[in-house]
């Protein structure tokens, strides 16, 4: 797969505790998040390639980037603030995504990456709910903008522009 050929993936974090005595920034994933995620990201790593991987400084993103990374082979990931989840936070997403190009992984927070992926689509309505833990697979197009390749999420079947059911 030639580098032009790999998709971008915006990925929200795993299921997280509902709160931490910390605060939000915190928030850890749940056992069960983990295992769902650890499991899902195996499967991601059989239908791509990553070049590096990019989240959101949260504990809960940071986690869900560091089982992302165990999948697919990866020794590291790096924290960048583009992905914190503040107003204005997917416009930044989305410059960063243009920056570092295909084949990456930027892992964040709803409802910034939703957005995210609305503005690459250039205003197409995303096929679901970002829901936790679930990957979309952008493919840039020549003009800046990208389309969508497939998206999947924590035990639910990889889905594909076109399919019948919802």
């Amino acid at each position: 797969m030639s580098p032009r050929e790999l998709p971008l993936l915006l990925v929200r974090h795993a299921v997280a505790e509902d709160s931490h005595v910390l605060g939000d920034e915190a928030r850890a994933l749940t056992s069960e998040g983990r295992a769902a995620f650890r499991h899902h990201a195996r499967r991601l790593a059989r239908l791509t390639p990553l070049t590096g991987i990019v989240t959101s400084p949260l504990v809960r993103a940071v986690q869900t980037a560091e089982l992302l990374a165990e999948a697919f082979g990866l020794s590291s990931v790096e924290v960048h603030p583009a992905l914190l989840p503040r107003k204005g936070a997917h416009k930044r997403i989305l410059k960063l995504a243009r920056q570092l190009g295909p084949g990456w992984a930027l892992v964040g927070h709803n409802p910034s990456l939703e957005r995210a992926g609305a503005l690459a689509l250039e205003g197409e309505e995303l096929p679901d709910k970002l829901r936790k833990g679930m990957a979309l697979a952008l493919r840039p197009l020549s003009g800046g903008g990208y389309t969508l390749t497939w998206w999947a999420s924590p035990g639910r079947p990889i889905r594909r522009p076109g399919d019948s059911r919802r």
